[in-house]
């Protein structure tokens, strides 16, 4: 499906977008390129969940629009990969920080760049200076959060960038979604993938993963799926261990 083709889903109600979002819109003119919103930020705004950070992707120069935002917005600005094209802009508005990410998109068109994503709920993006509550969804990221399923975007995006396995995890766990069973496999057979993952990007996923409301849930399905050993290797031996009161 190319853009052109791309029609937004209109919702019948409104979005709840933090008020960085209309700061950053009233921008869009001085941008010189289409800018969208995407990811997380659409998923939880969708979902009536708090937005704290916000992933921008767009035809332009990248760089410029993310260096723009945090000028106007008096914040900081970073390149974070120039050759990606990848900025960031960090800024305190109304007494709340946010990490504004702006990077060029992946691919040709909106539509490429959104089937790159991990899964159908981070895939959908909304046009920064267009209808709030209009979403572009190529890959029925919507149907799936309506049905509370987490699904892949493509057959090979778990193998691809096996972090997202992880990733599936504590957002299963986090957004009460069902890993659907194509993708449970893909989770299941990345474990072996993961040493080709650098330390610190598994360190930083699993931290995230503790530090969800319901870190137990997220421990106890990597577990299941034989992830958990791949990142703690001493958790093999305490298979089948019993420990007497009061621990559990």
């Amino acid at each position: 499906m190319s853009d052109a083709e791309l029609t937004p889903v209109q919702l019948t109600w409104s979005l709840t977008w933090p008020p960085v979002v209309d700061a950053i819109r009233a921008l869009s003119g001085r941008f010189g390129a289409t800018v969208y919103i995407v990811g997380g930020a659409v998923r939880d705004a969708y979902m009536n969940r708090p937005v704290h950070d916000l992933d921008l992707v767009t035809a332009g120069v990248a760089l410029r629009v993310a260096r723009t935002i945090a000028n106007k917005l008096d914040g900081a600005y970073y390149a974070l990969d120039e050759e990606r094209g990848v900025g960031r802009a960090i800024v305190s508005f109304e007494g709340v920080r946010y990490e504004i990410d702006v990077a060029r998109l992946r691919g040709a068109s909106l539509t490429e760049d959104l089937a790159a994503r991990d899964f159908t709920a981070n895939a959908m993006a909304v046009q920064l200076d267009g209808d709030p509550s209009a979403i572009f969804d190529p890959l029925n990221g919507l149907a799936d959060i309506k049905i509370k399923r987490l699904r892949r975007c493509t057959p090979d995006a778990i193998a691809s960038d096996p972090i997202r396995a992880l990733r599936a995890v504590r957002q299963s766990a986090t957004l009460k979604l069902m890993i659907e069973p194509a993708t449970r496999a893909d989770v299941r057979n990345a474990g072996s993938l993961l040493q080709n993952v650098s330390a610190e990007r598994v360190r930083d996923e699993f931290f995230k993963m503790l530090d969800i409301p319901n870190p137990h849930a997220a421990l106890r399905a990597l577990d299941t799926l034989g992830l958990l050993e791949r990142i703690i290797p001493e958790v093999r031996a305490m298979h089948g261990v019993t420990q007497g009161p009061p621990h559990v």
